[in-house]
């Protein structure tokens, strides 16, 4: 059992580091980053809904859409990264900074984002974002976007802008080419 064990290990850590080498063989300097999906809080809202969590779910696509086109980011798996997160809220906790900056170290990325999009009425949401820096766990983003409108267009704006902000921050500006 141990031998099988130290086996795994030793597996574990041969593709880490095939990995990164991999990176640096193709030579992609895009910054890698973990998206945690968005939370849904209701717990101030006057009215719940049906379609509540739906808002959420469409800003998280809109936050991955945004990323996985970016010249700046190498977005991770979304499924390996909700995987990691289910794993670290094994004991009831929702992934806190810290949890979101453990999870970003297991999955060996630079970065990672999450956030919570709230609804207080049917009009207003607050879409609440963060980004992290994994190496030292520093917060390097904390935007806080007021959703007023129709939140299944407002919540994945919000999102977009957040991702905007995120290429900035890990970087510089996107660059931008023409439409064929």
């Amino acid at each position: 059992m141990r031998a099988l064990f130290g086996s795994l290990c030793l597996v574990v850590f041969l593709v880490r580091v095939a990995g990164s080498r991999l990176v640096a063989q193709t030579g992609d300097q895009r910054s890698a980053i973990a998206v945690l999906n968005l939370r849904f809080d209701g717990s101030h809202a006057n009215v719940l809904e049906a379609g509540d969590t739906a808002v959420t779910m469409a800003a998280t696509s809109k936050l991955l859409a945004t990323l996985q086109t970016s010249d700046q980011v190498a977005l991770l798996d979304s499924a390996r990264v909700a995987h990691a997160v289910a794993v670290a809220e094994a004991d009831g906790n929702a992934c806190d900074n810290a949890c979101a900056v453990g999870v970003g170290r297991q999955l060996g990325v630079q970065w990672v984002a999450k956030g919570t999009v709230a609804k207080t009425s049917n009009l207003v949401w607050v879409l609440s974002a963060q980004l992290l820096e994994v190496a030292t766990g520093k917060l390097v983003l904390s935007d806080s976007y007021e959703l007023k409108g129709d939140a299944t267009r407002m919540a994945p704006a919000g999102a977009h802008a957040f991702a905007q902000r995120i290429e900035q921050a890990v970087g510089g500006p996107r660059t931008t080419t023409a439409a064929p």
